[in-house]
């Protein structure tokens, strides 16, 4: 999984998607070349196993130089990534909790559409 946001570079693969409420959003980031937007709700990631990380949640990490997961020696770069993550609405989807043997292609199934 790739998450555009993530402080150590964009495209870094990581153990999160990124998503937004927006669909505008969704859109600009599928480009227009092939991308795709896909739906989902909090409560299918959920039910699915799966970790959601709300953008209030998220606004609260990012603060100073980060807290938890977003801990990062830079704010200046923990204040940017707050800012990307105000401007896209962005949301978290964590899939770091699940077994090193789960089908992620069966569960991506099952919470996309």
């Amino acid at each position: 999984m790739r998450h555009i946001l993530y402080l150590d570079g964009a495209g870094r693969e990581t153990q999160y998607h990124s998503t937004s409420e927006e669909r505008d959003a969704a859109s600009h980031f599928a480009g227009q070349t092939g991308g795709r937007v896909y739906e989902t709700m909090v409560a299918t990631v959920q039910a699915a196993g799966v970790r959601h990380i709300s953008k209030i949640e998220l606004l609260g990490l990012l603060q100073g130089t980060g807290h938890g997961d977003a801990n990062w020696p830079s704010a200046y770069e923990v204040m940017t990534a707050r800012r990307y993550v105000e401007q896209w609405s962005e949301h978290l989807i964590n899939y770091g909790e699940l077994p090193d043997d789960a089908d992620l292609v069966a569960l991506l199934a099952t919470i996309y559409t």
